[in-house]
């Protein structure tokens, strides 16, 4: 039975407060939540429980100021997002990555960049929390916002995503296609951009 890393979500909303979107938190006080609060349950049920957030890492991958953009195929796990575009590499942290939720973030982090794409990472920038509660689904899932810099040598899981290297403004014209996640990213990304 997998086990992931959540964190209750009414701790979640005395951090918070009511704000949505990218959330500028310092990112101490994010591990300070999880370690204190951070717990390991089954996947199943932290998928229906509204109780709880599940901590995801979302990791935007970027290149000489172009950002890689991925479309995710029909052959990968989760239906919801099947033919969606996004700009983050990520996914779910597990009781196997380490027992102290923390440390399981960092470690889980690290193996789901290397499980997606085969990078050489020279930088990691922590940027906020994504916080979006207007689906089911996002408001069982709590994203943790990073850029990495990289030296990017390829796709690992090759049938499960498309992929292509474009700037700011061309990521645009995929706005109307991109999962939830992707198009607050996109925003943030645009905004944090110098005039």
């Amino acid at each position: 039975m997998e086990m992931v890393l959540v964190v209750p979500t009414l701790k979640v909303i005395e951090l918070l407060g009511s704000k949505t979107g990218i959330v500028e938190v310092e990112e101490q006080k994010i591990q300070q939540l999880i370690q204190k609060e951070g717990l390991f349950i089954p996947r199943n049920q932290a998928e229906q429980d509204e109780s709880f957030q599940q901590i995801i890492p979302y990791v935007v991958m970027k290149n000489n100021g172009q950002i890689l953009l991925l479309l995710r195929t029909s052959k990968q796990g989760e239906k919801r997002l099947h033919d969606k575009y996004s700009l983050g590499v990520g996914g779910h942290i597990n009781n196997l990555d380490d027992q102290k939720p923390w440390n399981a973030f960092l470690k889980g982090m690290k193996r789901e960049i290397t499980e997606e794409v085969d990078v050489e990472i020279h930088s990691i920038d922590y940027i906020g929390i994504i916080n979006d509660t207007s689906t089911p689904v996002s408001r069982v899932h709590l994203g943790l916002l990073y850029i990495a810099e990289v030296n990017f040598k390829g796709i690992r899981e090759k049938d499960m995503f498309m992929y292509w290297w474009k700037n700011l403004e061309e990521l645009q014209q995929y706005t109307k296609l991109m999962e939830g996640w992707s198009f607050l990213t996109y925003q943030e990304l645009k905004r944090r951009m110098p005039n």
